[in-house]
């Protein structure tokens, strides 16, 4: 990075491979930890430090939201912010970018942006397929599996009445 610190105009391009970090998504889907991950991005010199843009792409599981089978989702969302010189923000800003992070000179540390990146890119309600039936709701069987699955239910309102149809051992 030094090569690029206030020379405005420069540009470097990167493509690394790394293993995700433990948390890498959400409580339904993510990243398993140790699963790879790849990053491709370019870091450019500004005038107010080093704007980076590229790709993250990696392979997120979870379970489907209506039937609890796993989920495994390629992810391959854009990544970008801008890492300032402490020099270069203004004194009198308070409500920071989203996508403006602080640069120190010597190092840059992309976790963030990635870890932004990709939970944004996830599905919200992770679903194995967008049709899916999902889960009995009286036995937990698997709709998917017997389309004709069903049960006889009596309204409650009425269930007083069954006792009356319903014969007694003596």
């Amino acid at each position: 990075m030094r090569e690029l610190v206030r020379r405005p105009g420069e540009q470097r391009k990167a493509s690394e491979v790394f293993p995700a970090p433990a948390v890498l998504g959400t409580d339904v889907i993510g990243v398993p930890e140790g699963a790879n991950v790849e990053l491709t991005v370019s870091f450019e010199s500004v005038s107010e430090g080093i704007w980076v843009h590229g790709t993250v792409a990696a392979e997120a599981v979870g379970e489907c939201s209506r039937c609890l089978d796993e989920v495994r989702v390629s992810i391959s969302p854009d990544v970008q912010g801008l890492f300032v010189y402490p020099d270069a923000k203004a004194e009198d800003e308070e409500d920071e970018p989203e996508d403006m992070f602080e640069f120190d000179g010597d190092a840059i540390d992309l976790e963030e942006i990635v870890r932004d990146a990709v939970v944004t890119a996830l599905p919200f309600i992770p679903l194995c397929e967008p049709d899916c039936p999902g889960l009995c709701d009286q036995c937990g069987a698997r709709l998917a599996d017997n389309a004709d699955h069903a049960h006889d239910v009596i309204d409650p309102r009425w269930s007083a009445l069954q006792g009356l149809t319903e014969t007694k051992e003596s």
